[in-house]
């Protein structure tokens, strides 16, 4: 139950910071670009990163063995979860990368890629 309340706590957090960050761009939006989820994919990859090195690196705080489960579940399931997906992605594919896995990280950048954005035109192109 405690894992669940902390992507849950850490999941409305990043969707309110997902958020806010769009009502703070909200004028930039008129270049044809959709420049918001660009930057919350490019800050969410970055923030994934960041927080995987801080809970790996055992010189910081955020290392403890006995809380890297809840920091794990809370900052990168929960916050960067609601913030933005392709953190995942990216993180997934960085992984796959630094275990050598070149074909599978190829592979599955190219049927992400794909097959999500066929799938979103599949969606958008159901009739009621």
């Amino acid at each position: 139950m405690k894992s669940i309340l902390l992507v849950a706590a850490g999941g409305a957090i990043g969707a309110v910071l997902r958020y806010l960050f769009s009502v703070l761009l909200k004028d930039y939006t008129q270049i044809n670009f959709p420049i918001n989820t660009f930057l919350v994919n490019a800050i969410g990859c970055f923030a994934i990163g960041l927080c995987y090195a801080l809970l790996m690196n055992a010189s910081t705080p955020l290392s403890n063995p006995n809380n890297f489960d809840s920091i794990k579940l809370l900052l990168i399931v929960g916050v960067l979860g609601g913030f933005t997906t392709y953190s995942a992605f990216a993180f997934e594919t960085v992984l796959m990368f630094k275990q050598q896995l070149f074909k599978q990280a190829f592979t599955y950048i190219l049927l992400s890629n794909i097959t999500c954005i066929a799938f979103a035109y599949l969606g958008f192109s159901i009739k009621n």
